[in-house]
């Protein structure tokens, strides 16, 4: 079995896994504490740290993706473990949840990406057919475990946790047994490059150039994807309006599965339509359909609009996928060529995470304020990502032809080490 087929087959089992318990910490610092406050505060220390732990292992994580995945039962078990001391001392229960989210967040998004990255390289199939497919994988195991992970928390911590453990170790052992099979091959765990990069590279006058594109490049993906991301709040922060208003974890877990359930689908209309068409009008009144409705949320009643609800989170679930696809797609196209997707995809991390930190602490001042933001933040993309992509575009292109080696760039292919 090839490796993309056994990341979709751990994404799936090991999101399950995962969202047992990880998906509702916030919920349950916030049941613990019994202040909004300490939930806001442990959501921008986490991912402060998140941040601060992708820098520092930006190089294992590239070189050993594989292994970072497996080293992720061990924060996975100690924030569980610190879960559970938060009924003892609060605020070692938190600290600790706190560290070991983040480690355990930096050790799985990143590398994620990278093994996605390096074994969609040897698909036949179209890299936005691979990531729609990858995604769907990923939301099902996401969906199913909003749904189980609220009805058992609400019953029996323990058992949860247990379930968690046994069943992530079962979705790792697959890829770690693949790497350890395939750890001396020549290309294994390589970035992709092009033969025109190759070749400016080993001249002199064309070498700085091309760093300069590519940092620009970089910088320029950094910025779109932090000016987006901020809808990734949108779960985690009207999870905690649910649960501020009806006190349970189920009915949080519900809800955010009927996201997760319209984001996968959406996952796969928008890589079947992107294969087709440029989506690039489509993707920006997506941007600003998404800005209108999410305002909303926090003013519609839980227990009398609940469809309300549902429609409003259909309606993201399903559009934003269509963003993420197709930035996601041009970015490794365009840093293949260039030779930087991992340094792409790192990027990309660093500006979400960035985000997030920037988004959540608008919630001192209160939640709605939360909403708003991403309301501006995704009106602003409408313009934001056209703009960007149509940049990076023109930088490439016009790098390559006034080097007058465009005729001699071939399809990317991963580096012999």
């Amino acid at each position: 079995m090839d490796q993309l087929k056994l990341l979709n087959y751990y994404k799936m089992i090991s999101n399950f896994a995962n969202n047992l318990i990880g998906a509702f910490v916030s919920l349950i610092i916030l049941q613990a504490t019994g202040q909004l406050v300490y939930a806001v505060i442990y959501l921008v220390c986490v991912n402060t740290l998140r941040l601060i732990f992708t820098i520092s292992l930006k190089r294992i994580t590239s070189k050993y993706p594989q292994l970072c995945l497996l080293l992720r039962i061990v924060p996975i078990t100690l924030y569980n473990v610190f879960i559970f001391i938060l009924d003892i001392n609060l605020i070692i229960g938190v600290i600790g949840v706190c560290i070991f989210v983040a480690l355990d967040a930096a050790l799985n998004y990143l590398p994620k990406e990278i093994i996605f990255n390096y074994s969609s390289l040897s698909q036949s199939q179209k890299s936005d057919k691979s990531i729609g497919i990858t995604r769907l994988f990923e939301q099902t195991g996401i969906i199913v475990a909003m749904i189980v992970g609220g009805l058992l928390l609400d019953f029996n911590k323990t058992l949860v946790l247990i379930l968690a453990l046994g069943i992530y170790t079962l979705s790792v052992i697959p890829l770690v047994i693949y790497y350890i099979r395939c750890k001396n091959e020549k290309t294994f765990n390589k970035d992709a490059t092009s033969n025109a990069i190759i070749t400016l590279k080993r001249k002199e006058n064309t070498k700085t150039a091309t760093q300069k594109i590519t940092k620009k490049i970089l910088f320029t993906y950094a910025i779109i994807y932090f000016s987006f991301a901020f809808m990734d709040l949108l779960q985690t922060s009207f999870g905690l309006y649910v649960f501020l208003c009806k006190g349970e974890f189920a009915l949080a877990g519900i809800i955010n599965a009927i996201f997760n359930s319209f984001y996968a689908i959406g996952f796969y209309v928008a890589s079947a339509i992107n294969e087709k068409k440029d989506t690039t009008k489509l993707v920006s009144i997506l941007c600003l359909v998404m800005a209108a409705v999410v305002v909303f949320l926090p003013f519609v009643n839980v227990d009398t609009m609940f469809i309300v609800i549902c429609l409003i989170y259909g309606i993201i679930g399903f559009s934003y996928p269509f963003l993420s696809l197709f930035v996601l797609d041009r970015m490794l196209t365009k840093s293949r060529i260039m030779a930087c997707s991992n340094d792409a995809l790192f990027m990309r991390e660093s500006g979400c995470i960035a985000a997030y930190i920037v988004g959540y602490s608008f919630g001192f001042i209160g939640l709605v304020a939360i909403f708003i933001t991403i309301g501006i933040s995704m009106a602003s993309s409408s313009m934001i990502i056209p703009a960007g992509e149509e940049s990076t575009r023109k930088n490439i292109v016009d790098f390559l032809q006034n080097n007058e080696i465009t005729q001699r760039t071939r399809k990317p292919q991963q580096k012999e080490g």
